[in-house]
């Protein structure tokens, strides 16, 4: 259970929005995903947490409740991969604190704005008392038979270097990888496209090479940017040997873009999916926060952040002697006010842009795992004729 304790230190007003809000997420948590703590399971997933969280696009920051809606859902995995955690983890941090002591993370190092990675890390937040780090992490670096090529003259590596962890769970011990594939362009035929496919054909192929020579079972998941399925990104994970988990919405804010994915090439027997026909592991929570409906309690919130961007660009106006540059400003201030110039447009913001930046633009998948094979193994204990 996350620490709720510092909900006491903050307004009145705050406090009960935040309870309210956090009752009707656990409620939607308690009805569409599996119970967490059960020796016999274990819930693994991964979620690409939009830009966490330094601002830069200047929708933010973050309000305190935030972190524990994030939190919240976040303390129902047993091991979640995660994307775009950016250079400064003081906000992760603040997030690890509300989740509590039982809860620790890996991370990569940042990955530098040259190639594409935008200063992004990736990991993995996991609950010790169920998961153990068993000591072996490392990033994925291509060979030079596998190297990137979208175009003749063009040779590189992945925009974000692909990372993985060892864990084990009861019997069960797995290498679980995350990626963050490059984006692009969506126009197929372009090289952008090309770039992104082979990304993810060479990840894959990489680490079903790597399955092939191990005892353990893989498990690869993240933000593959995959537009649809059977589109040949998704072709590339199955086409080397991995099995796609299927859902029927996508895992973007408005489930028509299915980015995250979550895969895998496991030994004979080993891998076992507990309700293996659902095709609905992806977890809407703006269902249950920043929803149309709580719009107008947050409106005044919208308009100090937007007025406060608004008395910025006046500073800078007032110290500015480029012609362009106050141009440029001028245009961004009279953004600034359509933001807040109506209720409508304000609304409009609020769902497709703020609150996504409170949460993320994607949304959290998940999958039960069973772990617990003691029984089958006692069956072959009670068979077994010693050659």
């Amino acid at each position: 259970m996350p620490y709720y304790k510092p909900l006491k230190n903050v307004s009145a007003t705050v406090r009960k929005r935040t309870v309210d809000n956090l009752k009707d997420l656990r409620e939607q948590l308690d009805a569409q995903l599996p119970k967490k703590n059960t020796a016999e399971s274990l819930i693994v997933g991964t979620w690409n947490i939009r830009n966490f969280d330094d601002n830069r696009f200047n929708h933010g920051p973050r309000l305190e409740e935030s972190f524990y809606y994030l939190a919240e859902i976040m303390s129902r995995f047993d091991v979640l991969a995660v994307q775009e955690v950016c250079r400064d983890l003081r906000p992760l941090q603040k997030l690890m604190g509300i989740l509590g002591w039982k809860y620790d993370f890996i991370l990569t190092d940042v990955t530098h704005k040259s190639v594409g990675g935008n200063d992004e890390r990736l990991g993995f937040i996991f609950d010790k008392n169920k998961v153990d780090f068993r000591g072996v992490a490392g990033e994925l670096v291509l060979p030079p038979e596998m190297i990137i090529s979208e175009t003749a003259d063009t040779r590189r590596q992945f925009s974000r270097t692909p990372f993985s962890c060892l864990f084990q769970s009861g019997w069960f011990k797995f290498m679980f990888a995350t990626v963050h594939i490059y984006f692009g362009s969506s126009s197929t035929g372009t090289p952008e496209y090309e770039r992104r496919v082979q990304e993810i054909s060479r990840v894959a192929e990489y680490l079903a090479d790597e399955a092939e020579k191990s005892d353990n079972n893989y498990i690869l998941v993240g933000d593959f940017n995959i537009l649809r399925p059977s589109s040949r990104g998704f072709n590339a994970i199955e086409d080397n040997g991995f099995q796609v988990i299927q859902n029927r919405h996508g895992s973007n804010a408005d489930q028509t873009k299915f980015y995250d994915q979550i895969s895998f090439k496991a030994r004979e027997n080993e891998l076992q999916i507990v309700d293996p026909e659902r095709d609905d592991r992806v977890f809407q929570f703006f269902d249950a926060v920043f929803t149309e409906a709580k719009f107008l309690k947050y409106r005044s919130t919208i308009r100090r952040m937007v007025e406060r961007k608004m008395d910025d660009v006046d500073y800078q106006l007032a110290n500015t002697t480029s012609a362009s540059r106050c141009q440029k400003l001028t245009r961004k201030k009279e953004s600034l006010q359509e933001l807040i110039a109506t209720d409508e447009a304000t609304l409009v913001y609020y769902l497709k842009k703020w609150r996504t930046f409170q949460m993320s633009d994607h949304l959290p998948l998940w999958l039960e795992l069973k772990v617990d094979f003691s029984s089958e193994y006692l069956d072959y204990l009670r068979a077994y004729t010693p050659e």
